[in-house]
């Protein structure tokens, strides 16, 4: 695995669904309060353990998993958040446990608790950079409700760009981006290094009725991704929602004994348009990172089962454990001149084991024998999984961080989710399906 430049680390963590409402008892006491006394309101709560499985982050589990990853990547300048950072809810909770129903006292609560995360995390990394994203809970009107001019772009964006930006140029790049459709790009080492290039992909979910929009910011993506060509810039490009399957709703079917036809988590639409950039600028994309499934996966990037992938979507596992899944986080290790991945080191905490604590829970090249820096490694990883027993084990413990739930891969779904890994289009998805059906 050859390199071409220094080797450097950023930290990946998504789907936090942070939940304020998680001891009920305490809810009127924020909403009343300034954000600035929510710690210690938190600390002097008497609910002090982690959340469940099915239930999203409490304080503890959230306090917890900062702490870990401040240990763990204290030296990493720049952090990943590829969304999802209110609970499931969070719109009918609010009313219900303070009594008020009305906008401008949810707007407030919206606004303290991403404040609140914000500096819960500004505090153990003062000096990184965090990409911050949209996620489908990330929004004042409710899930999927994102829309340009969204409220919560204008409720959030000083406190992101204060705490987690760290030039004028990269704020005022954010505040402009960010504040009307919650997407934006940075170039934080000037025309000359790394872009990103953070997404708003909710109104591409076939639960949006942003269709507009979402035609607009493909738009946008495009010009970013020829402007970044033309400057032989890479790219990185983080978003919350992956290409391809929904392979859990897939995969429930398939326990079931129902071979579903393929749903995707995108709009097919704008699935396709998406991965067809992904695909025409994949020499200038350097690295795709997503949340949303609350899974550690990784999705290949081409448009049809014959075509070998040319891209790599990283899927971060959640911090939530709403899914049955024990929370994790990841640290992934990168060539600083070509801005490939090499490899990652994902953490999780045993929620089923008390007292464990959070730890290295495997080195994805040590476990599968290959890192992440080519299409050769991903397809050698990729087939190990469909052929290869101890690789296939491997994967179906990971996937939810080795939590023994009913959200566990088994002999019967992991076809399922091999397919999502492997196809990112319906039209891939269902080719490979037939041949595997078939073999």
């Amino acid at each position: 695995m050859a390199t071409t430049g220094a080797t450097g680390s950023v930290l990946v963590f998504s789907d936090v669904h942070f939940d304020p409402f998680a001891d009920q008892a305490l809810v009127p006491a924020l909403a009343a309060a300034d954000v600035s006394q929510w710690k210690s309101l938190f600390a002097a709560s008497g609910q002090t353990a982690f959340s469940a499985y099915g239930t999203d982050t409490d304080y503890s589990l959230f306090e917890s998993a900062l702490d870990s990853m401040a240990r763990t990547a204290s030296g990493v300048d720049l952090i990943i958040f590829p969304g999802d950072a209110l609970a499931h809810g969070f719109w009918s909770k609010y009313p219900a446990l303070t009594g008020d129903a009305s906008e401008a006292g949810l707007e407030s609560f919206i606004q303290k608790t991403v404040t609140f995360f914000v500096g819960e995390v500004d505090s153990r990394f003062p000096d990184a950079t965090v990409l911050w994203t949209i996620g489908n809970n990330d929004s004042a009107d409710g899930d999927y409700k994102s829309a340009p001019g969204d409220a919560y772009f204008s409720l959030t964006a000083p406190a992101v760009a204060s705490a987690f930006l760290g030039n004028d140029a990269d704020r005022a790049a954010f505040l402009t981006g960010y504040s009307q459709g919650g997407y934006y790009a940075l170039e934080p080492d000037g025309p000359t290094g790394i872009r990103y290039v953070v997404l708003n992909d909710i109104y591409w979910s076939e639960k949006s009725e942003e269709t507009a929009a979402g035609v607009m910011e493909l738009a946008w993506f495009a010009g970013e991704l020829a402007d970044a060509a033309r400057d032989f810039q890479k790219v990185w490009v983080v978003t919350h929602i992956p290409v391809g399957a929904d392979a859990k709703s897939l995969a429930d079917k398939a326990e079931a004994g129902d071979a579903a036809a393929y749903k995707g988590l995108l709009a097919d639409g704008f699935n396709n348009a998406f991965v067809a950039l992904e695909t025409a600028y994949s020499a200038t994309i350097a690295a795709t990172f997503t949340g949303h499934t609350h899974r550690d996966e990784f999705r290949l990037v081409s448009f049809d089962a014959a075509t070998a992938p040319t891209e790599l979507t990283s899927v971060s596992l959640s911090i939530s454990p709403v899914d049955s899944n024990n929370p994790g986080y990841e640290i992934y290790a990168y060539d600083t001149a070509s801005g490939d991945l090499l490899d990652k080191a994902t953490y999780s905490l045993d929620l089923a084991a008390p007292g464990s604590g959070w730890s290295l829970e495997y080195d994805f090249a040590a476990v599968y024998g290959h890192g992440l820096a080519t299409a050769g490694d991903w397809l050698t990883v990729a087939g190990g999984v469909l052929l290869d027993p101890v690789s296939r084990a491997a994967y179906a413990d990971y996937y939810t961080a080795q939590a023994d739930t009913d959200a566990a891969v088994s002999a019967q779904t992991l076809p399922v989710y091999w397919l999502a890994m492997t196809n990112a289009t319906s039209s891939g998805y269902a080719a490979a399906s037939s041949l595997l059906a078939a073999s």
